[in-house]
């Protein structure tokens, strides 16, 4: 922080306020900083002119990596800032809750995670969250359903089913027509009923939520005070030597 505070005037003066740290000393920092001037966009007044002030607190820190992100009040928004570098398509976090979901795309997972956990381990600490990343895959995977939950089913469909150890309805769809037809009494229009009847059901499950906002991180070569970022969007910066 005393660092900041000699780079940063607006620090020193309280236009920009620190309002949490998260720190592992030589290799990394998340720092979450907010502007009590609307005019200042508190992550490029850190970065200053072509990245000047952060590049001095990196010299002063041996090169160690850190991460500046815009606070917000939301805490969807905040945690997704401080997921950098990756942009998580969607961030669950339920109120009066501790803990968060954040699902990231499948190939992105290791960038969530880090090195040793840690850029997860020290995204939760800036936001106070315990933020579990998933991939998309798995989150968007069919949950286990009995085929008794799907009403479209038949009740003799739902027994013969059954019989032959397709409880889960996904266990059912996996098996596709071969699979079905193998089982007794049933026949090749049958079991691509029930196929057409489970793919109908599964295709279903809403994934418009996923789509990523935009958000785009702030670059270093920002002005140091220019117009404060609207409290939607993303403004976070990464600094290394």
């Amino acid at each position: 922080r005393r660092l900041f505070e000699l780079e940063v005037p607006e620090i020193f003066d309280n236009i920009i306020e620190i309002v949490s740290v998260a720190r592992e000393p030589g290799d990394r920092t998340k720092i979450a900083v907010r502007s009590h001037d609307k005019r200042i966009d508190p992550v490029g007044a850190c970065v200053g002119m072509k990245g000047i002030r952060i590049q001095a607190v990196v010299r002063e820190l041996n090169g160690e990596k850190i991460d500046i992100v815009h606070w917000s009040a939301d805490p969807e928004i905040f945690i997704k800032r401080a997921m950098s570098p990756v942009t998580p398509l969607l961030v669950v976090a339920e109120d009066g809750s501790h803990r968060a979901t954040v699902v990231v795309p499948d190939d992105q997972i290791q960038f969530a995670i880090g090195k040793r956990g840690q850029n997860v381990r020290l995204a939760s600490e800036i936001t106070g969250r315990q933020i579990d990343p998933i991939k998309e895959s798995e989150y968007l995977a069919p949950e286990a359903l009995s085929v008794d939950e799907i009403e479209e089913l038949d009740e003799e469909t739902r027994v013969q089913l059954k019989a032959a150890g397709f409880e889960q309805a996904d266990d059912a769809l996996d098996a596709g027509l071969e699979g079905l037809m193998r089982i007794e009494g049933m026949d090749e229009e049958r079991a691509q009923k029930i196929l057409d009847v489970l793919n109908t059901y599964f295709e279903t499950i809403d994934t418009s939520s996923l789509t990523p906002e935009e958000e785009a991180p702030a670059e270093a070569e920002s002005e140091e005070s220019g117009p404060a970022a609207d409290d939607d969007e993303s403004n976070e910066v990464t600094a290394k030597s």
